[in-house]
């Protein structure tokens, strides 16, 4: 027994949900396969940056309801430290949320357009055929005429795609503690311990809640050291602790950057198809834009009985040539971790304003 789609969509983030979204409201048949349980957490901070996602959800999605933002329900912006220096401010308006908040709204977004949403279905294997794919869920068949990976950073569409791509990524640790700091819950607070890029950490406060990220165990002398004048003490423990794999780095064999996100019937989106920004990591707006991408080229093709992933490496292109020009930017802060913590935040704030006004 199989069941027939026009398009399935593997992961429920912001890339996923627009993508099946605007597939439903161009009239395909179309199907949303979950790992977890929705609404279903993950490691991030939680800031809608910049123009592109502001404007992509403005439009697709609408205004996000108070109910789906935290506490604070906007940041003013970052604030960043590093010893010796005077802390600097980088105003930002940003709606701020948990992202199983954010994430699961959209989700339910797309399911009132029309498209199934179903949790809980891990998918094991994506086979490619001349017209259409077919989805196991273990033993399970599900077919498609064209399949959306749309599943995060360790993408396994992605890994089907391109079995020899061998990446590098960064683990990044996440502890939220009950209680308040006296640091301003207003901004987002990212901390360069060691004058340098990285390895770095970031705190801000959700609700009851205050939030570590980042490199906490390789820095946890210089978290407990730059956290206790404001009230934290080593002896906290945490009400929950988790942890990711971030910041995908391909190592080889040597491909173009960034990754081709398409092939045959099936594309890549959001961070499977590695669209991040630099400087801020800031992957929702790229992760929309590649979302509403896919699912015109996917409706167009399918009309035109066209390639999918022609459609869609055409129209994307512009979207990778803006990341490429962006790239400089990871160099530039490279170069001035040389020249201190001084030329380190000059650098992060140039390039903070010019990833976060590409539209």
């Amino acid at each position: 027994m199989t069941t027939k789609y026009d398009v399935i969509v593997i992961g429920a983030g912001p890339a996923g949900s627009v993508t099946a979204r605007k597939c439903a409201q161009l009239g395909l048949k179309t199907l949303i396969l979950e790992r977890k349980t929705l609404p279903r957490d993950k490691l991030c901070s939680g800031m809608v940056m910049g123009r592109l996602a502001h404007e992509i959800i403005a439009e697709e999605f609408g205004p996000i309801p108070d109910t789906v933002l935290t506490d604070p329900r906007h940041l003013l912006g970052y604030m960043l430290h590093a010893p010796g220096m005077e802390s600097r401010v980088l105003e930002q308006k940003m709606p701020f949320a948990w992202r199983r908040d954010l994430d699961f709204w959209m989700a339910q977004q797309a399911k009132q357009a029309g498209a199934e949403v179903r949790d809980n279905a891990k998918v094991t294997s994506v086979e490619q055929r001349e017209d259409a794919c077919a989805v196991w869920l273990d033993k399970k068949r599900l077919d498609a005429r064209a399949v959306v990976g749309a599943d995060g950073a360790r993408s396994m569409v992605r890994k089907q795609l391109y079995p020899d791509l061998r990446l590098e990524y960064r683990v990044t640790y996440r502890e939220c503690y009950a209680g308040e700091l006296s640091l301003d819950r207003n901004y987002f607070h990212l901390v360069f311990p060691l004058s340098r890029v990285r390895p770095r950490f970031d705190v801000n406060h959700k609700g009851q809640f205050f939030v570590l990220e980042g490199s906490l165990k390789e820095l946890r002398s210089e978290v407990n050291k730059f956290l206790r004048p404001y009230g934290f003490s080593a002896e906290q423990r945490p009400s929950w602790k988790d942890g990711c794999l971030s910041g995908a780095r391909i190592v080889s064999p040597p491909v173009s950057a960034p990754l081709v996100p398409a092939q045959g019937n099936v594309v890549l989106v959001g961070d499977a198809a590695m669209v991040q920004l630099p400087v801020t990591g800031e992957g929702i707006g790229t992760g929309l834009k590649s979302g509403l991408l896919a699912a015109h080229s996917i409706a167009d093709a399918l009309a035109a009985k066209r390639s999918i992933a022609e459609i869609y490496l055409s129209r994307i292109q512009n979207l990778l040539t803006t990341l490429r020009g962006l790239s400089t930017w990871d160099r530039k802060l490279a170069e001035a971790n040389k020249a201190g913590a001084k030329a380190l935040f000059t650098a992060f704030a140039e390039g903070f304003r010019a990833t976060l006004d590409i539209s």
